[in-house]
């Protein structure tokens, strides 16, 4: 049985996930409240099968860290944010974006409000 997380299928890589930071499911089925979480999750597949980043660790790693870091600052127990679990995704997504240096963090904001306006619609 295969226990790394370099795997080849978004189910082999979604699979080798700790509950803890696993996404969300409805009757095994991910599941995606808005239009942005399944884009999220398609950029942080797509980059990792591009290999723009060497390990799905890298991307995971960082996520567990987002959601360790709310679930420290105490916005689970004092009700100061909702928690969602594609916000945590996404910025996991951009430090590993930032930190490899595919993008810097000026490039994502400009590209960010290239989409709200309209000029942009594709993901690269």
């Amino acid at each position: 049985m295969k226990t790394s997380c370099d795997a080849h299928s978004v189910e082999e890589l979604i699979a080798y996930m700790p509950e803890e930071v696993s996404p969300p499911r409805t009757n095994g089925e991910l599941n995606f409240h808005e239009p942005w979480e399944s884009r999220a999750f398609g950029m942080a597949i797509a980059l990792y099968d591009q290999k723009h980043y060497a390990s799905w660790d890298d991307f995971r790693g960082r996520l567990a860290e987002q959601i360790s870091a709310w679930e420290k600052s105490g916005h689970e127990d004092e009700g100061h944010a909702v928690w969602n679990y594609y916000d945590h995704w996404m910025s996991a997504l951009e430090r590993l974006v930032v930190e490899t240096g595919m993008l810097d963090k000026q490039e994502i904001e400009a590209r960010a409000e290239q989409f709200l306006t309209g000029e942009r619609d594709e993901f690269y």
